[in-house]
């Protein structure tokens, strides 16, 4: 892999994460201020990436977008991990009927389609959750209806590895002075295979990020006035072929960031041999 990928991927997304969190201290719009003398300006030097039909600036609310989506990639990882190398440890620990059970249910989750039902995950916490706030109750539905198809393939790895580590002579030794299973997977499993499973777990937010736009894109996910880059995507689609500027700019900064973080990861797997 080139170097000069790895360092423009590295580059943008620092930038991008900086711009995200800083951005309105910087002097740029927040993104939310309407200006009907600015409806649907071009891009230029006063409006990076043009503006909307409601005269508000769309590289801010790219920014604005940013924090969301982030946001979601980065949590739904985190869950899929912690839900993903508890279902993968107690298969690979307890072996047996435990083992196969969990196994085959995790096989049969993998088979289904995953769109589909993140969709109709996402669709149902939206009208279960007993939460008044549809800002909160969109985000906490992306998030759980992601993570809960994406925590299968790191369980089937943390199994795999646990099989393999539990018959190491330091975990033996660990059992025959008393030691817990707990403590065990915390303290001499989990270390071990640590490196493998947060390499994983990054890789998935990217994919975690395209989820959330087709989420926001189709309706599922966050509603106006509160944007993300899947609704920005949306907003451009309607007047593709009068205003471009409105899908070009926020579809350009979504695949640089999936990009990046694809180059990133493949440089991590390489030097790590994972």
């Amino acid at each position: 892999m080139k170097k000069s990928f790895v360092i423009f991927a590295i580059s943008f997304l620092v930038l991008l994460v900086f711009m995200t969190v800083f951005y309105p201290l910087l002097g740029f719009a927040t993104g939310l201020e309407q200006n009907v003398e600015s409806i649907l300006v071009g891009a230029g030097r006063e409006h990076w990436f043009g503006t909307d039909s409601l005269g508000r600036d769309v590289f801010s609310r790219v920014l604005l977008g940013a924090r969301i989506s982030l946001l979601v990639g980065l949590v739904c990882s985190v869950l899929s991990f912690v839900f993903g190398f508890t279902y993968g440890a107690l298969a690979g620990w307890f072996e047996g009927v435990t083992d196969r059970v969990l196994m085959r249910l995790c096989d049969i989750l993998m088979a289904l389609p995953s769109f589909i039902l993140v969709s109709i995950l996402c669709l149902t916490m939206q009208l279960m959750l007993p939460i008044e706030d549809l800002y909160y109750k969109a985000l906490l539905s992306l998030c759980l209806g992601i993570s809960a198809t994406h925590w299968m393939s790191l369980a089937r790895v943390t199994r795999g590895m646990v099989l393999e580590i539990k018959r190491k002579p330091y975990v033996e030794a660990a059992l025959a002075l008393g030691g817990t299973s707990t403590h065990i997977m915390l303290r001499h499993i989990l270390p071990n295979m640590l490196g493998t499973l947060l390499i994983l777990m990054a890789m998935q937010i990217p994919t975690n990020i395209l989820y959330e736009s087709f989420m926001s894109f189709i309706g599922l996910g966050i509603h106006p006035p509160y944007t993300s880059w899947g609704i920005l995507v949306r907003e451009g689609w309607k007047t593709l072929s009068s205003f471009p500027h409105l899908i070009l700019f926020p579809s350009l900064v979504l695949f640089l960031t999936v990009w990046s973080f694809h180059i990133l990861l493949d440089f991590l797997k390489a030097k790590f041999k994972i």
